[in-house]
């Protein structure tokens, strides 16, 4: 189930509440994981990253990309430890990374990264930063939410 569509405010509830996603890429059928952090858009996500190493790379090869997040993770403890458990809330998605080159787009994507991360804050942005930093969009394919004993 596409919980993206039918959960749709559960599910923007959490993202706002998760600090990390973990990206999950694959180029010559080896894949690569890095968190990063992100900003929530309308049916996207952003994230950003300087304009080389791994994850630039593998992306301007493969843009099909899985991510994860998570919040609220605790370990509980029993006597038996068969009985140990987890509560958590997660979300796994698919989806495809698009590299934004107009200005005014990479803007946007910061704004949505910083707002996620400080709301109701706003902060300038230096124009020889903006050329040195790589801002992407995540367009969501498919997203699945899940939690347990968390409420």
């Amino acid at each position: 189930m596409n919980h993206w569509e039918t959960d749709r405010e559960k599910v923007e509830t959490f993202m706002k509440k998760a600090v990390v996603a973990r990206l999950a890429m694959c180029v010559d059928n080896k894949p690569y994981v890095v968190p990063v952090n992100f900003g929530i858009g309308e049916g996207v996500l952003y994230f950003h990253s300087g304009n080389k190493g791994t994850k630039v790379k593998i992306l301007s090869e493969n843009p099909f990309i899985a991510f994860e997040m998570d919040a609220d993770v605790e370990v509980v403890r029993k006597d038996d430890a068969c009985k140990w458990s987890m509560n958590y809330k997660s979300i796994v998605g698919s989806g495809k990374v698009i590299k934004l080159t107009d200005p005014d787009e990479k803007q946007k994507g910061l704004d949505r990264l910083m707002e996620h991360h400080a709301p109701g804050e706003t902060f300038p942005y230096q124009e020889k930063m903006l050329a040195v930093t790589n801002v992407y969009k995540i367009e969501i394919e498919s997203l699945r939410y899940k939690e347990s004993g968390t409420e």
